[in-house]
């Protein structure tokens, strides 16, 4: 099994270029993926190693560094860290994503900012760095290493004015780039691409939508149009069948309207429930046989109160159907 080395690759002190950096803004998750090591942040050459067990305490971000002992130029590293002659390690990081001013967060001998926000791109070995957390800054767009010595590009770097990116202004490419789900290096023409291909799926989105919606208002004309043509039918239909079923005697003329509306409302139901009349019998024999005891007078010319009072009803039940509308007629509801 390798063996490991246990490193502090940075705390919250000053560093060299007079700001500082906390620990609880620190991002790893990204170097977390890729945990390369290598020499004096070096990234074109080979990684020498790989950090595990990267870890915060104390405000320091601590992690075991494994070399590559199959590889010649990581043995030799290895070799001097064996022997103490080197005991440095210095972070590669992105440009910050928040800076503060706040003079509450300064310590002792702090000329510069608080960086708040941060994320760690590698770690390297060196035999010198700007103090016990040496940094290394690359540009997110070239991936080239920024000179921190330059007093002009560190005050560019912190100064709010000047780049968005170090105050939690989202309009910044870092931000564009993760939204895209690019990497941080993306060049500005994968930048491009990647937003010229969302505005061709929004276009293509809007054209489908548009075309949907004129499709369903055609299919919906054509329901509505189906709809009102099955009405009109249903109710000329409902007329004729009223009408014979008057005629053959199986309803009251004044019960038509009442059978109409009941068609209009459900016409399957009712339909069914006029099917289940049966036609009127023929009244000549309860004529003949009333004609007889009550001057020729027709039962279906009596009241319902004449026939109790003539001691018909016995005759008149022998006509169910005229029997039910002689009782309706009389008490607005047909008999049990």
């Amino acid at each position: 099994m390798s063996k490991s080395y246990t490193f502090c690759v940075h705390d919250e002190s000053v560093n060299t270029y007079g700001f500082r950096m906390l620990t609880s803004g620190a991002n790893l998750e990204e170097f977390r993926k890729n945990p390369n090591v290598f020499y004096n942040h070096d990234d074109w050459d080979m990684p020498i190693g790989r950090a595990e067990n990267i870890r915060t305490e104390g405000g320091r971000i601590l992690m075991d560094i494994v070399f590559d002992e199959e590889d010649d130029k990581s043995k030799k590293i290895q070799g001097k860290v064996d022997r103490g002659f080197l005991r440095m390690t210095s972070i590669g990081t992105w440009p910050p994503e928040e800076v503060s001013e706040d003079a509450g967060l300064k310590i002792e001998g702090q000329t510069g900012v608080t960086i708040t926000k941060w994320t760690l791109r590698e770690v390297s070995i060196c035999p010198i760095g700007s103090n016990h957390n040496a940094l290394a800054m690359f540009d997110r767009h070239s991936g080239k290493r920024i000179d921190l010595n330059d007093r002009e590009t560190l005050i560019r770097l912190m100064d709010d004015k000047s780049i968005s990116i170090n105050h939690k202004t989202p309009s910044n490419m870092s931000y564009l780039t993760q939204m895209l789900k690019l990497s941080d290096s993306a060049s500005d023409q994968a930048v491009q691409e990647a937003v010229q291909g969302l505005i061709t799926l929004r276009d293509n989105l809007q054209a489908e939508n548009a075309s949907l919606k004129t499709e369903k208002q055609t299919l919906q004309n054509k329901v509505t149009a189906f709809e009102t043509a099955e009405k009109e039918s249903n109710k000329q239909k409902a007329i004729t069948l009223v009408d014979a079923a008057v005629k053959d005697g199986r309803i009251d003329a004044k019960g038509k309207e009442s059978w109409l509306e009941d068609f209009a409302d459900n016409f399957a139901k009712a339909e069914v429930r006029l099917s289940s009349i049966s036609a009127r019998q023929a009244v000549s024999p309860q004529v003949r046989a009333g004609s007889q005891t009550s001057g020729n007078v027709q039962l279906s010319d009596m009241t319902f109160k004449e026939i109790l009072e003539k001691d018909m009803l016995k005759e008149l039940k022998k006509d169910k159907d005229l029997y039910r509308e002689k009782f309706f007629d009389a008490y607005g509801k047909y008999p049990e």
